[in-house]
């Protein structure tokens, strides 16, 4: 194994200049076309804009030529020329240079030494086309067409000289989730927005304590990040603040949908979390050509997938205009795997594939929520053990905190869940669904302790970041040795092939 490389010596550098770059286009959108109505101070959401500007750029640059590394070098370096420019007249520097530092750290330590997961080599050669190949040059193939977008960001910010580039956008969105999160569970106390607490805090456990592998990582959980934030700024406008939802505030919640959706199929279902905020929309003016706008994003994306697949969205068989049967059959694959059957032979019809989804899949359910569903009950099953008037507790929690609003999110997340386990119930396809379930469920049990327990929660929940934190220290501590015992060298990746793993 060798002990160092340029990859790893410029790694770290990488991460700080890409970072610059991104935030540097998503602040040029911030002040001249999405200027941020909404009165939450979140990184990611320039992150978001800046990676949505960034995209959108290079698609319609793909149409012409490859993304290779001198179009990396130019885009990155034209955010960079932003971000500075934004910082030398920016007058809260120190807080900049703080968010710099902390995320750059962070997440250097997340991906540093990560391996790689299962799906990664189909994963890369996506990269790779996009990397070598005009849109027109690539080729369709089963694995390759899915086309996430996420995957067309990675191959703008990797370099293939330097392998290492390939980790660092997906630990960039990663530990600016962490960022935020910590900051917004502060100024959501201060603020009092319970809901917002208990979603940032709750999601800060989840992502320390179960999230907490770059390996993990994939195509899956930016779009569960994505869903999150819209989330977060839906619940601002229901549940915290009686300011008049904007056009723009709208708009943007719908570009960010789209950006969920063109990252995975499976955050298709986040449209339906924008139902109770739509309502409060349509008692306004609305601007339908903003609107219009905004539903032209996805359109280049849709052309890429028509132009290699010969489907709009493959493999949605109903938008092929060629190859239908290669798409249904794929569609027939992933819903096999998802009930259960590793063969892909079973009848998916009916509900006779439940009992082999509950021996394949609930192992697997059970590792991931379990711990986490026993810490948020822990407090409350305390306060009810301790205190004698159960009844009286629970009268408060359905009286108070069960309201019309909580209910209507909460019969969102249950038809959410149903659809999801119906059509594709793998784990990997209905994290953000599954983790809000078991995040309204302790809600109102939460918010009673916030107002009648709240120094015994306080406490609890102290306990509870140092316990998820430094076990997320422990497992990215401990990838290190499982990277060393399977690989020779650091990335993976020589002459652009992956190595195979060691035996061991």
């Amino acid at each position: 194994m060798e002990l160092f490389s340029l990859n790893q010596i410029i790694f770290p550098f990488l991460i700080l200049i890409f970072l610059m770059s991104i935030i540097g286009y998503g602040i040029l959108i911030d002040n001249t076309i999405l200027k941020n109505q909404i009165n939450l101070d979140l990184y990611n959401l320039i992150f978001f804009k800046g990676l949505i500007c960034i995209g959108l750029i290079c698609v319609f640059i793909n149409f012409f030529i490859s993304i290779s590394d001198l179009i990396s070098f130019i885009i990155i370096s034209t955010g960079i020329i932003f971000f500075l420019f934004s910082f030398v007249k920016n007058k809260s520097k120190k807080s900049k240079i703080l968010f710099l530092v902390f995320v750059s750290l962070l997440s250097f330590f997340f991906a540093f030494y990560s391996g790689i997961n299962d799906d990664f080599g189909y994963h890369y050669q996506t990269i790779k086309n996009y990397k070598s190949q005009n849109l027109f040059e690539i080729k369709h193939h089963r694995m390759i067409s899915y086309n996430s977008h996420w995957l067309f960001l990675n191959s703008i910010f990797s370099i293939s000289f330097f392998t290492s580039s390939i980790f660092i956008l997906s630990s960039l969105f990663y530990s600016i989730t962490i960022y935020d999160f910590i900051k917004l569970i502060n100024s959501s106390i201060k603020n009092k927005y319970n809901y917002l607490v208990l979603l940032s805090f709750l999601s800060l456990v989840f992502f320390l304590g179960v999230l907490n592998k770059m390996k993990d990582f994939g195509t899956d959980i930016p779009g569960v990040i994505v869903c999150i934030y819209i989330l977060i700024i839906i619940f601002y406008y229901i549940f915290e603040t009686k300011e008049k939802i904007t056009n723009k505030s709208f708009l943007f919640i719908l570009l960010l949908c789209q950006f969920a959706l063109l990252i995975k199929l499976t955050n298709a279902l986040i449209f339906l979390f924008c139902i109770p905020i739509f309502y409060k929309v349509i008692k306004q003016k609305i601007s339908y050509s903003i609107f219009l706008i905004i539903f032209l994003y996805p359109i280049p994306w849709l052309f890429q997938n028509y132009t290699i697949s010969g489907c709009l969205i493959w493999p949605i068989n109903f938008t092929c205009f060629s190859g239908t049967e290669g798409a249904v059959r794929e569609i027939y694959l992933i819903e096999s795997f998802a009930k259960g059957d590793i063969t892909t032979n079973m009848n998916v019809n009916g509900f006779g594939w439940i009992n082999e989804w509950l021996t394949n899949h609930i192992s697997k359910i059970l590792e991931t929520y379990f711990i986490f569903f026993v810490l948020l009950l822990i407090p409350f099953t305390y306060i009810l053990l301790k205190e004698k008037s159960v009844k009286k507790i629970l009268k408060i929690i359905k009286n108070k905190y069960i309201n019309f609003n909580y209910l209507m999110f909460f019969v969102i997340i249950l038809l959410s869940n149903l659809i999801w386990f119906l059509n594709a119930p793998a784990y990997r396809f209905g994290i953000f669904y599954n983790l809000l379930l078991i995040i309204f469920i302790v809600m109102p049990l939460w918010f009673f302790m916030l107002d009648h327990k709240f120094k015994f929660l306080l406490r609890y929940s102290k306990f509870v970041i140092i316990f998820v934190s430094l076990y997320f220290v422990y497992e990215n501590l401990k990838k290190i040795d499982w990277y060393i015992k399977r690989y020779d060298s650091w990335p993976p990746i020589i002459n652009e092939k992956i190595l195979d793993r060691k035996q061991f």
